[in-house]
C-alpha cells in the first residue's frame, strides 16, 4: 500500500495547463498504488516528466478547479507522494510537495517565470515542475 507523503502548500487556485491538452496514452496510466486520495475525483492524469529516477504525474479535474501533483520514484515505490490545491490566485507557484526522500517539488503555472527559484537552487524538470533534493 502506497501513502501519499507530506503535501505543503500555498493558496492558490489550479487553472488550465497547457501539459494535460494531449490526449492520455497507455505510458500516462498511475503505477499499481499510487493515487492522489480517495476523496480526490481528477478528470485527466498525465505523465509530464522524467528526471533523477521518478516519474511526474499532473492531474486537473474538468472544472480547473483542482490541480494534483504526484512523484513516483522508479526504484522505490512506496515513496509515492502527491499533492493537491484549489482557491486562492491564479499565477505562480501553487503548490508545493515534499517527499519521504526530502525531495521537494514545485507546481507553477504556465508562463511563471522561474528564473528566481532556479537562481536559488531549483531545477526545472519541466514547465510547471521545479524540483531540489531538499
Amino acid at each position: 500500500m502506497l501513502i501519499p507523503g507530506l503535501v505543503l502548500s500555498s493558496c492558490s487556485d489550479a487553472s488550465g495547463f497547457k501539459a494535460l491538452e494531449r490526449v492520455a496514452t497507455p505510458d500516462d496510466a498511475l503505477p499499481d498504488g499510487a493515487n492522489f486520495g480517495p476523496e480526490t475525483k481528477l478528470d485527466k492524469v498525465l505523465l509530464v516528466a522524467e528526471a533523477n529516477g521518478k516519474k511526474y504525474f499532473l492531474g486537473q479535474d474538468d472544472q480547473e478547479l483542482r490541480a494534483c501533483l504526484g512523484t513516483f520514484p522508479v526504484n522505490n515505490p512506496t515513496g509515492w507522494h502527491s499533492g493537491c490545491v484549489s482557491a486562492g490566485t491564479r499565477e505562480g507557484e501553487i503548490l508545493k510537495t515534499y517527499g519521504p526522500d526530502q525531495e521537494a517539488s514545485i507546481l507553477v503555472t504556465d508562463g511563471y517565470d522561474t528564473k528566481e527559484l532556479e537562481q536559488s537552487g531549483w531545477t526545472k524538470i519541466h514547465e510547471n515542475i521545479l524540483v531540489s533534493d531538499g
